[in-house]
C-alpha cells in the first residue's frame, strides 16, 4: 500500500529522538576537527546508522550548535559530534 502511494522513494521513519539525531547527522557534510585523522573516523559511518545517542552527556540547546555523544557499543567507540545548521564536525573519538 505504501509503495503504491509513495512509489519507489527513500522513506525513512524517524519517530524516536535517537533516530532523528542520527538521520539529521547523516544528511550533513561531515568534517573532522583539527587533530583528528581519517583513521579516527573508521567507525563513523556505522555509528551514524547504529549508535545510541547519550542525551545526558550531550550538550543540547545551550549554543547555536548542539554537541551529541554517540555510543557505538559493539565497537566500543564513542563519538562527540558538533551538529550545526548545514555541517557536522567530529570533535573527538574515544574508547570509553
Amino acid at each position: 500500500m505504501v509503495m503504491f502511494i509513495f512509489g519507489d522513494r527513500d522513506i525513512e521513519s524517524t519517530y524516536f529522538p535517537n533516530d532523528r539525531v542520527l538521520y539529521d547527522l547523516r544528511k550533513k557534510e561531515m568534517s573532522l576537527a583539527e587533530g583528528l585523522n581519517s583513521s579516527d573516523s573508521i567507525g563513523l559511518s556505522l555509528a551514524l546508522e547504529e549508535a545510541k545517542v547519550d542525551f545526558d552527556a550531550s550538550n543540547i540547546g545551550e549554543r547555536d550548535c548542539n554537541i551529541y555523544v554517540l555510543n557505538l557499543e559493539d565497537e566500543q567507540l564513542q563519538f562527540e559530534i558538533e551538529n550545526c545548521d548545514s555541517t557536522a564536525t567530529v570533535l573527538a573519538v574515544k574508547r570509553p
